[in-house]
């Protein structure tokens, strides 16, 4: 099963629309036949309220395409971890951008 991206680019930025925080750096999506990876990358501790933010924006993901899955007889599994990673460390991409916070790029170190 092909998931399209443009979908999951589009599921993704709607879920952020109410769920972003100033904490939050990044998002990046990604999909792989019945895999779907949603990544958030954080600056500083993840408290639990920034927590149930990003598994707010999984919901609406997963309320997307758990359906398209069923449809088709297939299970749709999810990865997405919530990564810690301090602002000026340079951030790693997996698959598209969906969300990226403002900041001094010429700042980052690796």
């Amino acid at each position: 099963m092909i998931i399209d991206i443009v979908n999951l680019r589009l599921s993704a930025q709607r879920g952020l629309l109410y769920n972003s925080f100033p904490e939050l750096r990044a998002v990046c999506v990604e999909s792989s036949e019945n895999l779907i990876y949603v990544c958030f990358y954080c600056d500083g501790k993840i408290s639990e309220e920034n927590n149930e933010l990003c598994e707010c924006v999984l919901d609406d993901i997963m309320a997307d395409f758990c359906n398209m899955g069923t449809k088709e007889g297939v299970e749709i599994k999810f990865e997405t971890p919530i990564i810690r990673l301090d602002y000026p460390k340079k951030m790693p991409l997996r698959g598209c951008w969906v969300y990226y916070r403002h900041e001094d790029s010429s700042r980052y170190v690796d």
